[in-house]
């Protein structure tokens, strides 16, 4: 239990900030992560804290992203 719980922690997090900053686009990153974790993981199986944990995590991801987006421009 404490693994998955580790393993929620930091994948969705590094997912959803790498791949907003990959695609420009923080909803890319949201919306892939979530599908990624949902198919690789068997989401809707876990435990309710693992869960949960993955889904704060992942919104501190595209917190995170959205940071590092916040002032570029892709057409510079």
């Amino acid at each position: 239990m404490i693994g998955k719980i580790i393993v929620a922690l930091l994948v969705p997090f590094a997912l959803a900030a790498g791949l907003s900053r990959f695609s420009m686009n923080i909803w890319v990153g949201m919306i892939a992560t979530l599908g990624i974790m949902m198919a690789a993981f068997n989401g809707p199986y876990q435990p309710l804290p693992v869960v949960l944990t993955g889904v704060v995590s992942g919104l501190a991801g595209t917190y995170v992203g959205y940071l590092w987006l916040k002032g570029k421009s892709i057409t510079k």
